[in-house]
């Protein structure tokens, strides 16, 4: 993350604060856990492990697009990220809007929204770092 320690702790206060309202559903939560086999949010350390695999992957994503392409063309490649993150909230945002998972409680809601926009947060903050560097570099 280009050595941008702000960023980096916030990240992480974010993604902690995730993995803890993901791993805290209501009885009807966690009722709904056991019956459809989510394990990946049964405790607040498989959640950590699954928040910071997803925010992971992201990240290294979008280092290896920053390191393999020039900005213009990795400018693209964000984009494309930040669609499907975008695309990942609405659906998380219509399915939580269902009976069955509004009662799932207010902080399990909050975690599942949330990760999507972090993803879209590290996209996007590579697409400007990435439009940044393209206005700077001269054409080729």
């Amino acid at each position: 993350m280009n050595k941008n320690l702000t960023t980096t702790i916030l990240l992480v206060i974010l993604g902690v604060t995730d993995a803890y309202l993901l791993s805290h559903p209501n009885l009807i939560g966690r009722v709904g856990i056991l019956i459809y086999r989510h394990d990946y949010l049964k405790t607040f350390p498989r959640a950590l492990a699954t928040v910071f695999l997803v925010l992971g992957i992201c990240l290294f994503i979008c280092e290896v697009i920053r390191r393999v392409r020039l900005p213009p063309a990795a400018i693209g490649w964000y984009l494309m990220g930040m669609v499907l993150a975008l695309a990942l909230f609405s659906y998380v945002f219509v399915s939580f809007s269902s009976l069955a998972y509004s009662m799932t409680g207010k902080a399990f809601i909050y975690g599942a929204h949330l990760l999507p926009i972090l993803m879209t947060g590290i996209f996007g903050r590579y697409l400007i770092s990435a439009i940044y560097k393209a206005r700077k570099q001269p054409e080729i």
